[in-house]
């Protein structure tokens, strides 16, 4: 039993450990973890025959990583060898990189792995810097092939299985050559990973232990739990956190880890020094040019005097950057104060432009041409306030929308927003003209949780409407005022706006109206929707969503507007079905919507290559014309697949619906198209 390595890494603040560097003289078969980012094992010894990274039957000249030539042991025959198959257009097996000729040029076919088990082929090939022509970009030459980048590459898939606890992991490859073009193969013995054997916290004298702090705190790493190295170093990353988000503004953690090859053992211990307790200082503000200093000291959550809180730096940058008005925000703290007790606060900002203008156009087969120009003034005559007008068009739904938001309105961590509106809906149903003017006001109760109360104040019209489907409704009102209060609070802890991974988002939204708020209708409405992310493996992620409506009317049936009615089906519903084609239809074909709603989908998605992504998706509905009937009996299903790539805005997909069970007259197949993830 040997120890291969001993490892000590002081974090002040959470600084990072970076590039690897060789044992000093005196650690003979050990590496020490010291500003690197992972403890390397000593070179092992194997049996003749067996090729790894910087040994075989002959070393190379090309930093010792060689392969082995099965047959062959005279260098100049080699070359000899090489070049007759060249020229005679031929395969050339089982070469390493001594036999390529060093004058010659070379281009990459493809890399063949095998081996690997632990991890996808996409995980281990991505730390080569020697890249695969993409199969689809067929139009482009292959790419040269660098037998220097190569060799270095070798190191690096090992030093990934190191990094992961696979210490014993070696490698084998050799090269197939046709013409001008190389095809490495290359072969992984993992063997097996280390595990942790013993993981052990000592805090400083007097000092309170982690879970005296917080005792729901756990380390990412148990007994028993591969040693891996991500892992490892989060673990002090998150134990620094811990004490600066209790007032120990100056906690430091130093990491050791004993690795034992031989029994496959890791023993791990993490000094605590939380230092003393710490409250907020002064907050110095650099960068400012034409905006307010005061604006940017009202976005701070925290203030003078108060106990340190590593959270509310976090909180208070993400505020400033939520103003839109900087392009770079920068929070640091004094880390050498004169008094250690009292933490100074330099808050560094460079100001971005104050208006925006933007515009974009789409096409898709339901709502077919679609354009949308915007422009935002985010400092309306100061304060922080926003102002933007928005108009869209398309042939299911133009509208001219103008909005101002009012930042901290009655306190920090409330905004209140004035929005008029003047929209034109086209469906195969009815045409409405709705003018609106909806004020809100949002809190926000944690990160996490916002809640919003505000007033509908809504004139409608329809026409266009069929008599048949009037017929089957029970009767409408023309034209009227919708009034009454809304209310709405939604729940995300999802990490990406766009495309989540992991996490839920729970909302609930309601509103009223009635003759004894100034309206004409007289309904209400409540509409309920659950999603979740979560990651089950090789890059894969299942999200799920379920969506309830419920309605009724507080007179006649016509009390409650077209336009509120429940509907589905189509982009952003069920896929498979055409808009709005989900549920009763009249006789003239048209939907009648609802006043009950039910929906679900469950949709795989997975990194295919590169940015590419794919999907397979299952959706259901079901809208009831009566209220309180949700029709779990006689849902209606779509599925498909999708196809799409990551972009700086979001996701970009295609999907292919199919319906279960196809509505008269429509198709069995429906194409759309999103930017970001419909759910």
């Amino acid at each position: 039993m040997s120890a291969e390595s001993i490892g000590t890494t002081a974090l002040p603040g959470g600084a990072c450990p970076r590039d690897p560097k060789p044992a000093p003289p005196g650690y003979a078969g050990k590496t020490v973890d010291q500003n690197w980012p992972g403890i390397l094992p000593r070179k092992a010894v194997r049996p003749k025959g067996e090729v790894g990274i910087g040994e075989s039957e002959r070393e190379s000249r090309l930093n010792g990583v060689s392969g082995k030539l099965r047959g062959s042991s005279s260098g100049p025959i080699i070359f000899a060898i090489v070049g007759i198959l060249l020229f005679s257009n031929t395969l050339a097996l089982g070469l390493n990189i001594a036999d390529l000729h060093p004058s010659h040029h070379y281009r990459l076919e493809k890399i063949e792995l095998s081996g690997e088990h632990a991890f996808s082929r996409d995980a281990v090939v991505s730390v080569m810097t020697t890249k695969e022509r993409p199969w689809y970009q067929i139009w482009k030459p292959l790419p040269d092939f660098d037998t220097q980048a190569f060799t270095e590459d070798l190191a690096h898939i090992r030093r990934f299985y190191q990094a992961h606890g696979y210490y014993n992991a070696h490698l084998t490859y050799d090269l197939t050559l046709s013409q001008d073009k190389v095809t490495p193969r290359i072969n992984v013995t993992e063997g097996k990973p280390i595990r942790i054997e013993t993981i052990e916290i000592k805090v400083a004298t007097s000092s309170p232990s982690p879970h005296k702090l917080d005792r729901s705190f756990k380390l990412p790493l148990k007994k028993g739990d591969v040693f891996d190295q991500d892992a490892y170093q989060t673990s002090a990353q998150d134990l620094i956190n811990l004490y600066t988000t209790h007032s120990y503004a100056h906690a430091k953690v130093q990491r050791h880890a004993v690795v034992e090859v031989g029994p496959l053992q890791a023993r791990i211990q993490y000094d605590v020094e939380p230092g003393g307790r710490c409250v907020f200082g002064s907050t110095t503000i650099a960068g400012i040019k034409k905006v307010a200093p005061k604006l940017i000291e009202e976005q701070l959550t925290y203030k003078s005097g108060e106990s340190f809180d590593s959270r509310k730096l976090a909180a208070s940058r993400s505020a400033i950057v939520g103003l839109n008005l900087f392009s770079a925000v920068d929070i640091e703290q004094d880390k050498h104060p004169g008094d250690q007790a009292v933490v100074p606060i330099t808050i560094s900002v460079h100001e971005g432009p104050k208006h925006s203008l933007s515009a974009g156009a789409g096409y898709n087969t339901e709502t077919q041409l679609n354009a949308t120009i915007g422009y935002t003034d985010y400092n309306f005559v100061g304060g922080g306030r926003q102002l933007s007008a928005t108009a869209t068009y398309s042939n299911v739904n133009s509208m001219f929308d103008v909005k101002l938001l009012q930042p901290r309105f009655v306190g920090p961590k409330s905004s209140l927003t004035l929005e008029a509106s003047q929209q034109q809906q086209i469906y195969q149903t009815y045409t409405g003209n709705i003018s609106g003017f909806d004020p809100h006001l949002d809190y926000k109760l944690s990160s996490s949780l916002t809640a919003s109360a505000g007033w509908r104040l809504e004139y409608m019209k329809f026409n266009s409407v069929n008599a048949s489907t009037i017929n089957a409704i029970g009767g409408f009102r023309r034209s009227g005022i919708l009034s009454g209060p809304s209310a709405g609070v939604t729940f995300n802890n999802t990490e990406d706006p766009f495309n989540p991974q992991s996490g839920e988002i729970i909302s609930l939204l309601g509103n009223l109206s009635d003759h004894s708020l100034g309206a004409d209708y007289r309904y209400w409405r409540a509409l309920g929707e659950a999603r979740k992310y979560q990651s089950v493996g090789w890059q894969t992620v299942l999200a799920t969503r379920l969506m309830i409506g419920l309605s009724d009317t507080l007179g006649t049936i016509g009390d409650v507007p077209l336009s509120e009615r429940f509907y589905s089906g189509g982009e952003g519903s069920v896929r498979g079905y055409g808009l709005r084609r989900i549920g009763p239809l009249s006789a003239s074909n048209d939907p009648l919507g609802g006043l009950s709603l039910i929906e679900g989908s469950v949709e795989l998605r997975r990194r295919l290559f590169g940015k590419f992504n794919g999907a397979l998706f299952f959706d259901c509905g079901q809208v009831a014309t009566r209220p309180y009937d949700l029709r779990v009996d006689a849902l209606q299903c779509g599925y498909g697949p999708s196809a799409g790539m990551n972009s700086p805005v979001g996701p970009i997909n295609f999907y292919l619906g199919f319906p279960t069970e196809k509505p008269r007259g429509d198709s069995t197949l429906q194409v759309y198209f999103s930017i970001g993830q419909y759910f």
